[in-house]
């Protein structure tokens, strides 16, 4: 694909702006309740069914140490990454935007980054309008959420859909 075919999705976090690759992202709904998930990491709300597929849900802001969501106009964006899907609750969508040509453009030493304990889930700095954003590394956000060690040598990966049908 080329460089100026990319989009993103551009989405809001407390007064922080975020941007995941489109292709990172399978659908925008309405927030809904969740089935609690005993011992989940911090940010992690519980289950849902989308469609008969049980998805890991939580607060995005929360995942990053910035807090729970004031929001009046909150979404649940559903992230891809892999064979795992997992549906963060964001304080606001703002637009699907170009992504920049090239990574090289984008700027990762922030000291904002460092002060949040978040530089391992971003993978730059762009601009939208007036605004910076942070462009970011849905890997590590995905590990940050969903990997949850069990007891003794049981590993639990929340978030796969391996093996479902």
């Amino acid at each position: 694909m080329s460089d100026y075919a990319r989009r993103q999705l551009l989405f809001e976090v407390g007064e922080h702006l975020f941007a995941a690759e489109a292709e990172e992202v399978c659908e925008v709904l309405e927030p809904t309740e969740a089935t609690p998930i005993p011992g989940a990491a911090p940010g992690v709300h519980g289950l849902i069914n989308l469609r008969g597929n049980l998805l890991v849900t939580g607060e995005f802001g929360k995942t990053l140490g910035l807090g729970g969501s004031q929001s009046r106009d909150p979404a649940l964006v559903v992230f891809e990454e892999g064979d795992r899907q997992v549906a963060l609750e964001v304080d606001r969508v703002i637009a699907m935007a170009p992504a920049p040509p090239s990574k090289d453009d984008l700027d990762v030493g922030s000291e904002l980054l460092d002060a949040l304990g978040a530089g391992e889930l971003v993978t730059g700095v762009g601009q939208f309008g007036t605004r910076p954003y942070f462009k970011l590394d849905m890997k590590a956000v995905f590990e940050r959420v969903l990997e949850q060690v069990g007891e003794g040598d049981r590993a639990v990966t929340l978030g796969s859909t391996e093996g479902q049908e």
